[in-house]
């Protein structure tokens, strides 16, 4: 138990001086980006076991899950009715793309093919990994590593290319969603403990109904619903989004262990090398939206972005994109990912063993 205790004073430490440091350097979200660099660097150089609860990942998604909601009207679902044939599109050409590169890396590196096709979908790191319950013969520790390098590089690079090459959008701040005119202090004294027991029953709701990403999409859903029921609900201090970033930046960081993998140095090169690639065609998927819609850059991007919908939400609001498309379209693809992938891999490992 005191171990624990040190272990996690440890991380909280590390991570504080990576948003220290990256706040001085003025980069994008420094504090996902800083705390998940330094966690990430201090683990893999140092070999220190080094302690984060899961629990607080569980906090951030449902904080995000609210502070999704919160920026969805009428209007914006009405609206993202109109993006469903470029939703289809996209999702296709990133998951046909991504399994193609997939399949390049495991005859580069000679690693199995299916835990390397499964490694480079671009879906939710955990929603991912649920897959190995659905398909066997898979390697965990493949999977687990190109899973987590795709997120940290994409939740890395995108940022600074939003921000650095197409400028952020209004609001980059931080400043909230300004979702109306109600403030947390002129709610009622119960809603303080009213909303966060509502948030957690959505979730509890959705987790037990087995629903992906439930831990998000619960309170998400529950949010839409009193908004739209007419019931207040205010934006999110940015205390509450900046810890939503520090607990997915460790708990990313973390994830990183190359040398559980033989011949971690020649992977790690093909690894980034990889999703270096699977980051530019994002990019150019999302210039291609940004011109079909005429949407800003910073959320066509976002939208597209190979990354995860906790994080590429998280940095439309620190760069001040619309959250509301981005989540659209990242939850798009993550739903027909989680559907069709078990699917395609059944069939594929029954063809590879019909003909050996």
């Amino acid at each position: 138990m005191l171990y624990n205790w040190r272990a996690f004073a440890e991380a909280i430490v590390v991570a504080l001086v990576g948003v220290a440091l990256f706040s001085a350097m003025n980069i994008p979200l420094p504090w996902l980006i800083g705390s998940l660099v330094a966690v990430a660097a201090w683990s893999i150089t140092t070999q220190r076991e080094i302690y984060w609860p899961f629990t607080f990942r569980k906090i951030a998604m449902v904080l995000l899950g609210y502070l999704i909601g919160s920026s969805f009207t009428q209007d914006t679902l009405i609206e993202m009715g109109n993006h469903v044939p470029s939703m289809i599109v996209i999702t296709a050409l990133t998951a046909a793309f991504s399994l193609m590169l997939g399949f390049i890396f495991s005859k580069l590196t000679g690693l199995e093919l299916s835990s390397c096709m499964i490694g480079s979908i671009p879906g939710g790191l955990s929603q991912i990994m649920v897959l190995l319950d659905e398909i066997k013969g898979l390697n965990p520790t493949v999977i687990m590593f190109l899973q987590s390098m795709r997120v940290m590089v994409i939740v890395i690079v995108v940022p600074m290319v939003t921000v650095y090459v197409f400028g952020s959008e209004s609001g980059a701040e931080l400043s909230g969603m300004d979702t109306g005119s109600v403030t947390w202090a002129e709610m009622p004294w119960y809603t303080y403990l009213l909303y966060p027991l509502i948030m957690a029953a959505g979730a509890r709701l959705f987790a037990r109904l087995r629903i992906p990403t439930a831990l998000l999409l619960g309170p998400m859903v529950l949010t839409i619903v009193m908004t739209f029921a007419g019931f207040p609900t205010p934006e999110l201090p940015v205390a509450f989004i900046n810890l939503a970033q520090i607990f997915i930046g460790v708990h990313i960081g973390l994830q990183m262990q190359p040398r559980d993998l033989p011949d971690w140095k020649r992977i790690t090169a093909y690894t980034v090398a990889t999703i270096t690639v699977l980051v530019f065609f994002g990019l150019v998927l999302g210039y291609g939206l940004a011109m079909l819609y005429e949407l800003p850059f910073t959320t066509a991007l976002l939208s597209t972005a190979p990354g995860g919908m906790v994080e590429m939400g998280l940095t439309a609001v620190a760069v001040g994109g619309d959250v509301s498309v981005v989540t659209s379209y990242q939850l798009f693809r993550l739903l027909i990912i989680m559907f069709f992938v078990p699917f395609f891999f059944k069939w594929l490992n029954k063809r590879r063993a019909g003909s050996s």
